[in-house]
């Protein structure tokens, strides 16, 4: 018996991540005018909030989208403490805090990764940074006279 889940595209659920991040970017924003939101809410919100974002543009780097979710959670935060003024130090401890814990999981997907691919190199002689193998960092000077054939400085 198949699922209706499995009728779904990922672009399908691309669409519907904008849908829900949306959404839930709305009701924080209400949560936070109104300071209405409970840290357990908070939490639960910026969890659902940087799933959804990280659902909805699979093309962004995902430190990059969690980022701004940090940022606007502290703009907002700072908002409500001087509609309110009272700073709900905790509130914005479990929304951070929700934030990195889905960072964690990203970066152990990371390392899980690279063991597939590579599980005998040191980490620092992982340079990913490339694109088609062609290196966006600058090269050393030991790089450079290498390719010069000449002898190091």
């Amino acid at each position: 018996m198949r699922s209706p889940l499995d009728m779904l595209t990922p672009g399908q659920i691309a669409r519907s991540g904008r849908f829900v991040a949306l959404a839930t970017a709305l009701s924080l924003g209400f949560g936070y005018v109104t300071d209405t939101l409970t840290p357990t809410m908070a939490g639960v919100g910026s969890f659902l909030l940087a799933n959804a974002l990280l659902l909805a543009a699979p093309r962004q780097r995902a430190t990059e989208l969690l980022g701004a979710v940090t940022v606007w959670q502290c703009f907002a935060e700072f908002l409500s403490t001087m509609q309110s003024g009272q700073f709900a130090m905790w509130r914005l401890a479990v929304s951070i805090a929700t934030l990195g814990c889905v960072m964690a999981v990203i970066r152990v997907q990371h390392i899980r990764d690279l063991t597939r691919q590579s599980p005998d190199i040191r980490l620092a002689d992982l340079d990913r940074r490339t694109v088609g193998g062609i290196g966006v960092l600058p090269r050393t000077d030991a790089q450079l006279a290498e390719l010069r054939h000449e002898e190091a400085a």
